[in-house]
């Protein structure tokens, strides 16, 4: 049996180091520490350390994972990428991510769906799209339902949008350039060649 010799506190308020022994063992959240009613002096066996320390690394995963989707929505691919990259063990990322999907924060769909809209403000077209979502490991068959909500009428709105207002930037340019320029940036802003042929017609170039 493990005695636990001394708690105390670490820099960062919500965290705590456990000594057993009279030795340093592991820190802990001080949720932890209360679900598992730690105090100095408690005896621990290795089965509750390891039950104390995988919850402990639970609870660490999963404040993380809120933290990466309060600066934006994410993907689930994305989640268990950064949560590989802090080292967390793969056990550990699958029921964090099995808990925050059960909590309704993760949910490919919605993060397609939200991810198409804000990439339309940013008058980027589905080919762009397309490719982030897929970079961003959404399922083919999510992406496939998602860019079916981008109307070829919605798609030529933003480009024209976009073109217009570039447009004007060009005017020391000849014709000929005019158009070579408009095309390659929309077609690098990911809109396709029958939405930019379209573009170039409604567009007067001088």
């Amino acid at each position: 049996m493990a005695k636990i010799t001394a708690i105390t506190q670490q820099k960062r308020s919500a965290r705590v180091n456990v000594f057993i022994n009279d030795q340093f063992a592991f820190g802990l959240s001080k949720k932890t520490l209360v679900d598992f009613d730690l105090y100095n002096g408690k005896f621990l066996n290795e089965k509750e350390i390891s039950q104390i320390l995988e919850k402990d690394q639970l609870t660490k995963a999963i404040e993380k994972s809120f933290r990466l989707l309060g600066i934006r929505p994410r993907s689930q691919k994305e989640i268990e990428k950064k949560l590989k990259k802090k080292e967390f063990a793969p056990e550990i990322i699958k029921k964090t991510i099995t808990r925050i999907k059960e909590l309704g924060y993760l949910d490919d769909k919605k993060f397609a769906k939200a991810w198409l809209e804000s990439r339309k403000l940013s008058r980027k077209g589905k080919y762009i799209v397309q490719r982030e979502l897929k970079e961003k490991g959404v399922a083919e068959e999510t992406i496939k339902k998602t860019i079916s909500r981008y109307t070829p009428n919605q798609e030529f709105e933003i480009a024209l949008e976009l073109a217009e207002k570039k447009i004007k930037t060009y005017k020391n340019l000849d014709k000929f350039k005019k158009r070579q320029k408009l095309a390659a940036l929309l077609t690098s802003r990911g809109f396709g060649w029958e939405t930019i042929i379209k573009i170039l017609e409604k567009i007067k170039i001088s």
